[in-house]
């Protein structure tokens, strides 16, 4: 399962061999260069239109994990309405990325970034 932008290129795939469609679920690939293990999504970004933003990100396995909440205003978001972003890294190409969600006028519009 993918999704291309024009050039051709993967914003967004799944690994069938590792995805479970009876349970409805599937194991992302990482959005530069493909690899299904190794790519860890840590944290969440929600922003609203007037500047409002919630990050959370999520660090430790197990018991240990932990979760940082933080609440800022900043500078408004060109949509009318709300965007949604997480955020990652790959083990395997040792970058770290972001998908993004937002919304204007009733269309959802997705991004990715990558940072080598």
């Amino acid at each position: 399962m993918t999704h291309n932008n024009e050039s051709g290129q993967v914003l967004l795939a799944a690994d069938d061999s590792m995805s479970s469609p009876e349970e409805n679920e599937f194991a992302l690939r990482c959005p530069e260069c493909g690899e299904a293990t190794g790519l860890h999504i840590d944290g969440v970004v929600v922003e609203n239109a007037g500047g409002q933003r919630v990050q959370v990100e999520a660090d430790g396995e197990d018991s240990g994990a932990r979760l940082d909440v933080r609440l800022e205003t900043g500078q408004p978001h060109d949509g009318r309405r709300h965007k949604f972003t997480l955020t990652g890294s790959c083990e395997h190409c040792g970058g770290s990325f972001s998908l993004g969600f937002k919304q204007h006028k009733g269309t959802t519009f997705f991004s990715k970034t990558f940072t080598p």
